[in-house]
């Protein structure tokens, strides 16, 4: 699993300190530690349907998971189910 997001968003590091509490380590992308990565992620952000319901807002969709399947999704507790941990994440706003 890659989770996209921020080393500045409290949600990414809840659901990396989720995963890694149950010894799962993902692959972490930090948009925000490099402008081409957060091109390629805006981008992401206004193309694919799952952020849908976030165009026109000024929501980045962090964290957001690309699961081992390669199924893409914003729903922590699917991702967290696709790895065998069953737990819920709190979103920062």
């Amino acid at each position: 699993m890659k989770i996209y997001g921020s080393d500045l968003c409290p949600s990414t590091l809840n659901a990396l300190r989720i995963l890694t509490e149950h010894h799962y380590m993902p692959g972490f992308v930090n948009i925000t530690g490099s402008i081409g990565l957060m091109k390629e992620y805006i981008k992401l952000r206004e193309t694919n349907p799952v952020f849908q319901e976030l165009l026109g807002t000024d929501s980045l969709g962090f964290p957001f998971f690309e699961l081992d399947d390669g199924t893409w999704t914003r729903d922590a507790k699917k991702a967290f189910a696709s790895v065998g941990i069953e737990a819920e994440l709190s979103y920062h706003k």
